[in-house]
């Protein structure tokens, strides 16, 4: 019997659609805006790579704008611009995203466009090597930012020699390794439509969006090969590492592994980031930079993933600093995990945290975003009212919890001393 697709209303405005093959498609009718945000995801990053493939999905994402079975890159950027459309793609831990912006009269022909790029790349020998040149040069690129290159390293102290642990877009060596047959083994086995989401935002109608999939996804059956499964990292114990580098300051990453996305706890983490660091009011901010001065740059980070995430404490400061700040940083941690904080803080964190959600939903770029991933590392669709109301009901003892994650004994540490 045929399997036939499957359409479900989850609003007024939003719609998902699953067609026989896998493929999901979700779009949220936004019509009083005059343009659409589209995007065509698959669950595929940079932690689907091995050690010998590392920067794989990387480089796929760089070529699927070089050639495709109809158009060079040159003729595949003046499509898009020949549409005012503005059209760019990138490759996270976890996945691939080609997308684009454009006016409501020409979404279906930019729909069309991104199919293509995504279903129909070449691989050409040519390119792949042209590409491989420029990849290098923006590895290398890295070397010159010390922010950039101290969470690679503190992701590696982390991570290990789980995938999670390597740089999105490889090392020199391994580009410099990756052959054409790597690349379409890696793109056969993932570029699938189970694999794969359609998200748009904006002034254009579900059923032109299926329909375009319909033809568009029409020579892909339903698959009948198990995807590769993804391995969750072993948490290890905390390490510390100190590098001399040639900078004019010393950089101090402290970091720890967390629940991810799928885990209840992601909404008082969230709420928990903007608490400690991220935000001029959080403690860290008000402490080490404000009252002590002991740093210009300050600040902590929350990435969550599917199944695991990491909180991340960053200062950039003088190295004679570096002890107090360390001790002034460790106090502000022990006392988040031994007073909860008063009832008005937390409205505050919470509140930012809310505003932060809510006027995204201003961008359709944002709007589709959220749509693609909340189906890709949940497997559901979660509304931007259902987060605002659950980061409502946080507690302050869900703050001390959180902080217990940065406890001595779960924290690690990278460290780089100017020479």
């Amino acid at each position: 019997m045929k399997k036939s697709s499957r359409s479900i209303s989850l609003s007024d405005t939003i719609c998902i659609t699953t067609l026989p093959n896998g493929l999901h498609i979700l779009s949220e009718y936004v019509p009083t805006v005059e343009s659409v945000a589209l995007g065509v995801w698959v669950n595929a990053g940079s932690r689907d790579e091995s050690g010998a493939t590392m920067g794989m999905a990387h480089f796929i994402e760089h070529l699927l704008f070089r050639r495709t079975t109809k158009r060079s890159s040159a003729a595949i950027a003046r499509a898009f611009e020949d549409l005012g459309a503005y059209a760019n793609a990138f490759t996270t831990k976890e996945h691939t995203c080609v997308y684009a912006r454009s006016l409501k009269q020409y979404a279906k022909q930019t729909m069309e466009l991104l199919c293509e790029v995504m279903l129909m790349p070449q691989f050409h020998v040519r390119d792949i090597e042209k590409e491989r040149r420029v990849i290098i040069e923006e590895i290398r690129s890295y070397d010159d930012d010390p922010e950039e290159i101290i969470f690679d390293e503190g992701e590696k102290l982390l991570f290990g020699k789980h995938p999670l642990g390597g740089q999105i877009a490889g090392t020199v060596d391994s580009v410099a390794a990756l052959t054409r047959d790597d690349i379409t083994t890696f793109y056969k086995q993932r570029y699938v439509p189970e694999n794969m989401v359609v998200a748009a935002a904006g002034n254009m109608h579900h059923d032109e969006i299926v329909n375009i999939c319909l033809k568009q996804f029409a020579q892909f059956p339903p698959n009948t090969l198990s995807l590769p499964k993804r391995r969750k990292p072993r948490i290890t114990s905390s390490q510390k590492i100190r590098f001399t580098k040639d900078f004019q300051q010393s950089h101090l990453l402290l970091s720890t592994i967390t629940e991810g996305v799928r885990s209840e706890q992601r909404y008082a983490l969230a709420v928990f980031n903007t608490l400690l660091g991220d935000g001029m009011s959080s403690r860290l901010y008000q402490s080490i930079r404000e009252k002590s001065g002991l740093a210009y740059s300050i600040y902590s980070t929350l990435q969550l993933l599917s199944d695991c995430g990491t909180l991340s404490i960053y200062a950039a400061l003088d190295q004679s600093h570096i002890e107090y700040a360390r001790e002034s940083i460790r106090k502000e941690i022990d006392k988040l995990i031994q007073e909860p904080c008063s009832a008005k803080e937390l409205r505050r964190m919470k509140l930012q945290v809310q505003a932060g959600i809510v006027m995204s939903l201003e961008s359709m770029e944002s709007r589709m975003t959220a749509m693609a991933k909340s189906i890709l590392e949940t497997g559901h669709y979660e509304s931007a009212e259902e987060i605002v109301e659950k980061i409502g009901n946080v507690t302050a003892e869900e703050m001390c919890s959180s902080a217990r994650l940065l406890s001595q004994e779960k924290i690690s540490e990278v460290l780089f001393s100017p020479n």
